[in-house]
């Protein structure tokens, strides 16, 4: 489990960070696709998106401290893995799945 904890606090950064990058990109992509589709716009798009990415922040980070801290010999500083590590790949992910259901559905309109 320790390993699996430090795995993510070195790639849940780098996974956040991709994936706000992701964001204009998918937006982009988003908006070239072929009409009739729901129109959003990108102040509404990237609020969206900050906040689905913030709510699994959160779930992450209470997940991943309560993970790291369950055991008998967690250090005073387990619950780094969850600010660190568990909340941003969390946050990542869901970040990366709200962009890509809008752009997968914007494609699929007739």
């Amino acid at each position: 489990m320790d390993t699996a904890l430090g795995i993510s606090s070195t790639i849940g950064p780098m996974a956040l960070l991709l994936a706000l990058l992701a964001v204009p990109a998918y937006y982009v992509s988003y908006r070239y696709a072929p009409e009739p589709k729901k129109q959003l716009s990108p102040g509404r798009y990237a609020g969206m998106s900050l906040l689905t990415g913030s709510g699994a922040f959160i779930i992450g980070t209470i997940l991943g401290i309560w993970l790291a801290c369950s055991s008998a010999d967690a250090g005073n500083l387990c619950g780094l893995s969850g600010v660190f590590g568990v909340g941003p790949l969390l946050s990542a992910v869901a970040i990366l799945y709200y962009v890509h259901a809008w752009r997968r559905d914007a494609l699929r309109m007739p």
